[in-house]
C-alpha cells in the first residue's frame, strides 16, 4: 500500500503547498512580526477535536485577526500577561479545549521571550544560525511546553511535533528568505499528530490491530503516553520517511529536479485530510498538550 501511495504521488506533477496560500495564515514574508505570530500560533496548534466545529484554520485565522487589528497584541510583556478572557477574545468567543492550558503556553512564550530574547521571536530565529536543528533544540531547551517526547519500553523518545512544525512554519512563512532560511530543511521529520495517520490509516499505509482500531472506531480516547499512542505516532513518522526515500528516487530515476522533504509530504497529507474530512475513517483521539 504504501509503494502503490509513492507510485500515485509520483505520478502526479508534484507542486509544494505554500504557507501563503492559505487565506488563515498571516502572510507578511518581510516582517518579524510573521515570526512573533507563528511561535504563538504553534505553540496552541494542538488538540481541536473535543469540539467537531473545531479545526487548525479557526486557530491561525483568530490569531491573524488579532495581529491585524493590533500589531502590539503579540508583544512578549502582553503574552506574558494574557488571561482567560483575553484569549477568549481573541478567539472570537470561541472556546478552545484545554483552554487554561492554552493560556498558559502564551505565557510561557512571553516570559521566555522577555528573560532570553530581547521579548522577540525573531531573535531566538537568528540565533539558530540557518538551522532547522539548532531551532528545535533552541526551543525545547528553553520553552517547558515544547518538549514533546515520552517513554516507550523504557527508552525516552522525542517526537518534537510543535517544535518542529514551527521551524517549518517559520521556512513556509518567510518563502524561505530573511528568517525562513535554512540549510538543512531536511533534518525534520513530519509533525507527528492526528490528522496524517488518519490519512495514512485511510489509504492502507498505516493498518491498526483490531483491539486499537476498536477504540478509534468508538472515538475511545488513546491514552497519551500508552504503548499504541506512541506507536501510531512513531509509525506515521516511519511511514513518511520510507516514502519520501521512495518518492525521491523515483524522481530521481525520471531525472526530474524535485527533491521531497518530510516537511512537503506532511504538508501535502495533511492538507489531503483536511480537504476530506468527511470521507475519512475516524482519528485516534489523545488528550494533550503536543498534538
Amino acid at each position: 500500500a504504501l509503494l502503490k501511495e509513492v507510485e500515485i504521488l509520483s505520478q502526479k506533477p508534484w507542486v509544494k503547498e505554500k504557507w501563503g496560500d492559505n487565506w488563515f495564515h498571516y502572510y507578511e514574508p518581510t516582517s518579524i512580526l510573521t515570526a512573533q505570530y507563528v511561535l504563538v500560533l504553534d505553540s496552541l496548534n494542538f488538540c481541536f477535536w473535543q469540539d467537531e466545529k473545531l479545526e487548525y484554520h479557526h486557530l491561525a485565522s483568530s490569531l491573524k485577526n488579532v495581529l491585524v487589528n493590533d500589531s502590539t497584541a503579540f508583544d512578549a510583556e502582553k503574552l506574558s500577561n494574557i488571561d482567560v478572557h483575553t484569549f477568549r477574545k481573541w478567539m472570537g468567543g470561541l472556546i478552545f479545549p484545554l483552554e487554561e492550558e492554552r493560556v498558559r503556553l502564551v505565557r510561557e512564550i512571553g516570559l521566555v521571550l522577555k528573560q532570553h530574547f530581547d521579548g522577540k521571536a525573531s531573535v531566538l530565529i537568528e540565533k539558530a544560525n540557518k538551522s532547522v536543528s539548532n531551532l528545535v533544540q533552541l526551543v525545547t531547551a528553553h520553552f517547558p511546553g515544547f518538549r514533546d517526547s515520552t517513554v516507550y519500553k523504557g527508552k525516552q523518545v522525542f517526537l518534537y511535533k510543535r517544535a518542529q512544525i514551527f521551524a517549518g512554519d517559520i521556512w513556509g512563512a518567510y518563502d524561505a528568505k530573511f528568517l525562513g532560511e535554512f540549510h538543512d530543511l531536511d533534518q525534520l521529520t513530519m509533525f507527528a499528530d492526528y490528522r496524517v495517520p488518519q490519512v495514512l490509516q485511510a489509504s492502507g499505509v498505516l493498518e491498526y490491530n483490531e483491539k486499537l482500531w476498536e477504540l478509534i472506531k468508538s472515538k475511545t480516547q488513546v491514552i497519551v503516553n500508552s504503548e499504541m499512542e506512541i506507536e501510531i505516532r512513531a509509525a506515521t513518522v516511519q511511514a513518511v520517511e520510507i516514502m519520501k526515500k521512495e518518492l525521491n528516487k523515483k524522481f530521481n530515476q525520471k531525472n526530474l529536479n524535485v527533491v521531497v522533504t518530510s516537511l512537503d509530504l506532511d504538508w501535502l497529507l495533511w492538507g489531503r485530510g483536511e480537504s476530506m474530512l468527511d470521507k475519512l475513517p475516524p482519528h485516534h483521539r489523545t488528550l494533550t498538550i503536543f498534538y
